[in-house]
């Protein structure tokens, strides 16, 4: 969030004798406070994105196995280098998480 401040000069035609500063502070300790939201406003945000990033993904894998069964090209291309991608990386974790120290190196 970010917090603008607007600061507005405005002087008087007339000789101002007294001080708003109890009043002033009232108003400053007001807006700097902040809600959290509650529990159920929570839950409900992430019942929102969980639905959204659902409903999103849906249509976008039924795309993808559509160009797939259409056999365009780019599409198996793209699927065959992410596929060999995650593969290198579970390949990498197995090995790492089976070495002992992992595959960190010690140059001591």
């Amino acid at each position: 969030m970010t917090l603008i401040t607007i600061t507005n000069f405005s002087y008087a035609s007339f000789p101002v004798t007294g001080s708003n500063t109890e009043i002033l502070n009232t108003v400053v300790s007001e807006d700097t406070e902040e809600d959290e939201p509650s529990l159920l406003e929570a839950i409900l945000m992430v019942i929102l994105v969980v639905s959204i990033l659902g409903f999103a993904s849906y249509f976008l894998i039924k795309a993808w196995w559509r160009a797939w069964r259409d056999e365009v090209k780019w599409v198996r291309i793209f699927t065959y280098v992410i596929l060999g991608i995650l593969s290198l990386m579970l390949l990498l974790g197995i090995i790492c998480g089976t070495v002992k120290g992992g595959c960190v190196y010690n140059m001591q």
